[in-house]
């Protein structure tokens, strides 16, 4: 299976009704995506995927690659690069898994297709993501015996500040027996 959950892909302009691509039939509904960019939603053990726009049966036969934008042939040279200097010995690298029995020289040469969708895939697997940020208070009760947090709560939004945490506290204080206090404080956590 060439992809994977998330990716989006080009289906094949060229594909016949009717016809089977790799153990699957390709039928009317599905020619109405032919040549548009869909999303991979399933992938299926037994050589098939399933995309959001429309569900069915889908094959790597049908499909032309990712749909992510053309390399630059800098681009390309530069990942190819990467990829022999990550992997010095040849194990693990992506081209030489894909080659066979194959020099990488008259694979690159001979499937520039496929060598430049396993570039493709490089990139996007090594692409930092970005990472959001979300911001949220809190009420903490503390201990004023030892300094420990005994508790702490998240605040909800749009409500007075001072009210909800005077009512946290006296809760916990109505419940617990000890000199405690209250902060509020303001967390910046990465959303999941």
């Amino acid at each position: 299976m060439k992809y994977k959950v998330g990716d989006k892909v080009r289906v094949r302009k060229d594909l016949k009704v009717s016809k089977e691509y790799d153990g699957m039939i390709f039928n009317d509904v599905m020619s109405q995506h032919c040549g548009e960019t869909v999303t991979i939603n399933e992938v299926f053990s037994r050589g098939y995927y399933r995309i959001v726009e429309y569900g069915c049966c889908w094959t790597d036969g049908m499909l032309e690659g990712l749909a992510d934008e053309e390399l630059t042939a800098e681009e390309a040279t530069k990942i190819l690069s990467e990829i022999c200097c990550e992997n010095e010995l040849c194990g693990g690298c992506p081209i030489s898994e894909a080659k066979g029995k194959m020099t990488c020289q008259s694979f690159r040469r001979d499937k520039t297709e496929e060598v430049l969708e396993i570039l493709k895939r490089w990139k996007k697997d090594h692409e930092k993501k970005e990472v959001e940020v979300e911001s949220k208070l809190y009420c903490r009760i503390i201990d004023g015996g030892d300094g420990l947090t005994v508790r702490s709560e998240a605040l909800q939004d749009g409500i007075n500040l001072n009210d909800e945490i005077k009512e946290i506290l006296a809760k916990y204080c109505s419940e617990h027996v000890g000199d405690y206090f209250a902060l509020c404080e303001k967390r910046w956590m990465v959303k999941q």
